[in-house]
Parts: C-alpha cells; sequence; structure tokens
C-alpha cells in the first residue's frame, strides 16, 4: 500500500491553500467579530460602565474640592461620555437589525433599535447577567444565520437601508435623549432605594441616645453582659 493508492489526486501544496484560505478568512472573521461583541455585551450591560476611582481624593481635608471633582466626573461620564458611546451601541443595533430584517420599515428598526438598548440599561440596574443574556442575543443571532445560509445577508441592500437615516435625523435625535433621560432616571431610583433599604432603625428617644453615648457609660451590649455574668444575690443577705 503506498500513498498513491490512498490520495489518487495526489498531494499538493497548492490544492491544500486553496482549501484552508477560506478556513483561514472563517476563522479569523468569527474571531474578531466574537471579540468584538463580547467587549461590546459587556459594556453595554456593565451597571457602572465608567470606572473612575475618586478615592485618592476622599481623604482630601478640601470638602469643596471634592464635591466639586465629584461634580465634574459625574457630568464627564453622563452628559458627554455616555451620550456617545449610547449613540455607538444605537447604531451598531441598527446596523444588525438592519441585516436581519430587510424588508422592515426604518422606523421600526430605530424602534426595536432603541427598545433593546434601553431594556439592557434597565435590566442592567436589576442584575447585570441578565442584561449581558439579552446584550448578545442579537449580535449572536446575526453569527447564527451566517453559518447556517450565508445567502440571507445581502450587504448592498441591508446597507442601504441605513441612507434613510439622513431622513430621521428628528427622530435619532430624540431617542438619544430618551437613553440619556432613562439612564438618569435609574440612577436615581437605585440611589433612593439604596437610601431606604441601608437606613438602619433610629433610636427611640434622644434621651435613650444621649445615655447611651454619654462618657463613662459603657456600651450596651458589655453593661448587658455584665449583668448577666454577676451572681445573683439572696433577698436574705
Amino acid at each position: 500500500m503506498n500513498l498513491d493508492s490512498i490520495f489518487p489526486e495526489g498531494l499538493y501544496v497548492v490544492h491544500a491553500l486553496d482549501l484552508l484560505g477560506p478556513v483561514a478568512v472563517y476563522v479569523l472573521g468569527m474571531s474578531v467579530y466574537a471579540i468584538f461583541i463580547f467587549r461590546f455585551y459587556r459594556f453595554v450591560a456593565s451597571r457602572d460602565m465608567f470606572g473612575l476611582d475618586l478615592s485618592r481624593y476622599e481623604e482630601s481635608r478640601h470638602r469643596f474640592i471634592r464635591r466639586v471633582l465629584g461634580v465634574l466626573m459625574y457630568v464627564l461620564k453622563y452628559l458627554i461620555a455616555f451620550p456617545a458611546f449610547a449613540f455607538f451601541w444605537f447604531a451598531v443595533l441598527t446596523l444588525i437589525l438592519a441585516f436581519l430584517s430587510r424588508d422592515r420599515a426604518f422606523e421600526d428598526t430605530l424602534l426595536i433599535a432603541l427598545a433593546t438598548v434601553s431594556a439592557i440599561r434597565a435590566t442592567a440596574y436589576y442584575d447585570e447577567d441578565l442584561a449581558r443574556d439579552l446584550a448578545k442575543i442579537l449580535p449572536f443571532a446575526v453569527l447564527a444565520i451566517f453559518l447556517i445560509d450565508a445567502s440571507f445577508f445581502e450587504i448592498g441592500e441591508s446597507l442601504s437601508v441605513l441612507e434613510l437615516a439622513n431622513e430621521h435625523r428628528e427622530s435619532i435625535l430624540y431617542y438619544l435623549l430618551f437613553l440619556v433621560l432613562l439612564e438618569f432616571a435609574l440612577r436615581f431610583v437605585r440611589a433612593v432605594l439604596r437610601r431606604v433599604f441601608r437606613r438602619g432603625p433610629a433610636p427611640s428617644t434622644p434621651e435613650a441616645v444621649r445615655a447611651v453615648d454619654a462618657p463613662g457609660n459603657p456600651p450596651v451590649e458589655e453593661s448587658t453582659r455584665a449583668a448577666g455574668d454577676a451572681p445573683a444575690r439572696n433577698p436574705a443577705d
């Protein structure tokens, strides 16, 4: 038995390269797309997207400086950076929906893209894992459909739908404003709920608080422990 009987057509480097070339293209394209989607959905589904560490300013003696820095960072994050990222997410999801639904009206595509981004941000404040699952549904659905039937996508026709974006500039602006207001509303509600549920029980009376906190008085736990450890006294004594 020789190689000619096993491989009657012969083994050639050129033939191998012709076969493996498309494989390399598929592997590279799928890897780049998957990495982009991985970074994309983890970022868009994060509750605190912009992790700016202000702890080094917390111990500053200048309270005014701490407050000014906090306000500036908040404005930078949610009035400048967040609208830019929101527009990017909105554009990406609109493009994905344009590929998935070629016959859908562009107004409906914008509406579904807005609803998807808004739902991702809303669920991020409930559970980030749920938001991540929601954020990766559409991108990986595109990849799955492409692997099953690549002829489903017509790049020219899908991109031609995006040319209608110039005719819907007002709608796009309204949608972006809605996303920004929604983010502020979600953060406000979360801050209120955290303050309500983390508030400890209030003292019964001001006199009780002053009596416990008075100098020389032991803490309540220590006084109770001392009373429990003391031997019982006979009334006859």
